[in-house]
């Protein structure tokens, strides 16, 4: 079902109001047909509309609401209505076929109408362009709405043409069969046109621009000649005006002129023949005078015929009724003659009959007078049709110009912002951006042969992209594989040499020590059996711790754990509490402390070993030890462990980052000399740095810890 708020765009809502207005009007009209006395003020100005153009209005403004509703059966009705009235009346008008369209809806009037108004033969070929517009433009895309666009505009351009013709008096002689378009008639069809084209115009545009380009030239062509085919006709009708005024000329002023002419001569040459006979009787003899007055009253006879044909005014019937009294007149004077009385005859001839021929000359002058007042129209006429010739080779010179230049920049706009796009989309793929929108890839013909063209090369830019950052990934990871085995090579090295030199240490000093056991226990001197067994079993768990501790350290940062939230402020005094074994030594948190997720094993065993080294290794007990985080960026926490202990010279200060290294004699201080080394490692393994800070007494060390750990770090 089609919703009222689906794609209500201003295109959408335009040519809604203009379905609705066109309903509107034909309604309207025809409830001004069926209600004259009702709506009396405004009849005579809506029934300047013929009632089948009503209808037409009503089809089309359901066929532009079915296009909007994509309604079928309301299509199929309305073009179906548009066609009838189209073709039925086009046969009647043109055709000659007597269907009497005109007097079809008389039948539904309650009386009979004022005015029997024909629908316009240019109202009737609109309704039939526009219901092939709305049959076409049903369809949303394609090349069916460059049709339905193209239709429309030749609607207007007929709507044009008779509101230019009509209503400015340009072109006077566009009545087509002396029928007027009305000037409601000619909004409606503009404003449904204009209906058509805002649904359409872009649907059309793409239809256009998938054409190739011949085919937009050959389109281009056809629009011109049918534009050069109108203006062509309209010149035709000016042509045809000014021959059908010129013929008018020919056949009525001149002739009815000519035949006043004849006639007065023909009634002047008797009448004059009449005087002459009353000046001097001998000369009857001379003329025949019946015969005269038949071939007098049988020329102007005729010559009142031809005039009748071309002009019948009040004149003429009186010339008519006066001839004939004339020669009643002219008869009986001959009868006087016949029978002697000859001054009864010059009497009348002289007085009567002069009379009588002086009213008939003055009838044919009013008729002359007629005819050249006609003329004088007719040449006014001539005038304005040169003049509205001359506006006709403005219109169409300015037309052609115009239409010329439009139908040229859109098709040069069409092929020029593709090939716009096709640059711009090249251009970002020379600057690398291979993740680009390829256009026109579902075009057929040149734009899509280029298009895909270029998505060609585009899937060829992408494979060498990520070939080559595969190949910088794998120059990354040799690197840091490298890294790895360097630091791996190194270890094995400080392995060998605690292998070699540190293990050795205390297995020389359990092989001598059990020498002096057996030497103690063969001289029976117990007393110094127990000293040496106790030394040999300190010997024995320092190797152990030294084993224990190199398995610590090789395993650090290979097992990370779990992530868990820390509070670090919570987890320095619990740890500090743990170790802590002098009463004296106390703990200071700094301010503003973090809480935050991350590895929880290894950053713990990293504050725990900072703490351990502070307290073992302070020589007073007296104390404090600090404990301060600071945020580096977005990226890092700088956290610092200091103390004021004895502090570290500046000659040892890179040693005691090295493995087994201690600054005191390990049968002083207990330990392995790895806790250092084991923290640096387990800093660095998540991306970190430590450094040690102490000039005299006092120790800082400072190490950076990653905010957030994405992924798992190992060494």
């Amino acid at each position: 079902m089609y919703s009222a708020t689906r794609n209500l765009t201003p295109e959408t809502l335009t040519s809604r109001t203009i379905a609705i207005a066109l309903c509107v009007l034909g309604v309207g009209v025809l409830l001004s047909w069926h209600s004259p006395k009702m709506l009396a003020a405004i009849y005579p100005y809506t029934t300047l509309m013929a009632y089948n153009t009503a209808i037409g209005f009503c089809a089309c403004g359901l066929g532009l609401y079915a296009i909007l509703t994509h309604n079928g059966l309301l299509k199929i009705f309305s073009c179906l209505i548009l066609l009838a009235i189209g073709i039925l009346t086009l046969l009647d008008l043109i055709v000659g076929i007597p269907l009497n369209t005109t007097s079809w809806f008389v039948m539904f009037l309650s009386e009979p109408p004022v005015r029997s108004q024909a629908i316009p033969p240019t109202a009737s070929l609109a309704f039939l362009l526009a219901a092939c517009a709305i049959l076409f433009g049903f369809n949303q895309q394609g090349l069916k709405t460059l049709i339905a666009c193209l239709l429309s505009i030749v609607i207007l351009f007929l709507t044009f043409t008779a509101m230019l013709g009509q209503g400015f008096q340009m072109l006077p002689s566009f009545v087509w069969m002396g029928i007027k378009m009305a000037p409601h008639t000619a909004v409606g069809l503009t404003l449904f046109a204009i209906g058509i084209i805002s649904l359409r115009a872009r649907a059309a545009a793409e239809a256009f621009n998938r054409l190739n380009i011949f085919d937009r030239l050959i389109t281009g062509f056809i629009f011109m000649s049918l534009l050069f085919l109108g203006i062509g006709s309209i010149g035709s009708l000016q042509i045809s005006s000014v021959a059908s005024i010129t013929q008018e000329l020919y056949e009525d002023p001149i002739q009815i002129n000519n035949a006043v002419l004849r006639l007065r001569s023909d009634i002047n040459k008797l009448n004059r023949h009449m005087k002459d006979i009353a000046v001097n009787p001998e000369l009857a003899s001379d003329f025949n005078i019946p015969e005269e007055v038949r071939r007098t009253e049988f020329s102007v006879t005729q010559e009142i015929e031809i005039i009748k044909r071309k002009n019948d005014s009040s004149h003429l019937t009186q010339l008519q009724t006066d001839f004939h009294q004339w020669l009643k007149i002219v008869l009986n004077n001959y009868q006087h003659l016949l029978t002697g009385e000859i001054a009864l005859y010059r009497s009348q001839t002289l007085n009567q009959m002069q009379e009588s021929t002086i009213a008939l000359e003055n009838l044919c002058e009013g008729i002359f007078q007629q005819a050249q007042e006609r003329m004088l129209e007719l040449n006014s006429e001539v005038i304005h049709a040169k003049k509205n010739a001359a506006n006709l080779m403005l219109i169409v010179i300015t037309g052609f110009l115009l239409a010329g230049v439009a139908i040229a920049a859109i098709i040069t706009r069409s092929l020029t912002w593709q090939m716009q796009r096709i640059r711009d989309t090249m251009e970002r793929l020379a600057r690398g951006e291979t993740n680009v929108e390829i256009p026109f890839l579902d075009h057929p013909h040149e734009m899509g042969i280029m298009a895909k063209t270029i998505a060609v090369f585009a899937e060829n830019m992408e494979a060498r992209k990520r070939n080559a950052q595969l190949l910088i990934q794998h120059q990354v990871d040799l690197e840091s594989s490298n890294h790895r085995l360097a630091q791996t090579n190194k270890e094995l090295e400080t392995f060998a040499y605690v292998a070699s030199h540190d293990l050795k240490s205390p297995l020389r000093g359990i092989a001598q020590l059990s020498t002096w056991i057996e030497e103690d226990l063969a001289e029976k001197e117990y007393s110094e059996v127990d000293k040496h067994t106790q030394m040999l079993r300190n010997r024995i768990q320092r190797m152990e711790k030294l084993l224990d501790d190199m398995l610590i350290f090789y395993r650090a940062g290979k097992v990370d754990g779990k992530f868990t939230s820390i509070d670090l402020g919570h987890m320095a005094a619990e740890l500090f509490e743990i170790q802590n074994t002098k009463a004296g030594l106390r703990l200071e948190l700094g301010e503003n402390l973090p809480t935050f997720k991350t590895l929880g094993t290894p950053f713990e065993q990293v504050i725990r070993n900072l703490f351990s080294n502070a307290l073992k290794h302070h020589d007073r007990d007296q104390g404090v030890i600090r404990l301060e985080c600071n945020t580096l960026g977005e990226q890092f926490y700088e956290i610092s462990v200091s103390d004021d202990g004895p502090g570290i010279p500046e000659k040892f200060q890179e040693r005691v980052f090295g493995m087994f290294q201690t600054l005191k004699p390990r049968d002083e201080m207990e330990g392995s000399g790895m806790g250092l080394a084991l923290i640096k490692k387990l800093v660095e393994a998540y991306g970190g740095s430590i450094k040690v800070f102490s000039e005299g007494r006092g120790c800082r060390f400072t190490f950076t810890w990653p905010q957030v750990i994405k992924e798992k770090a190992s060494i």
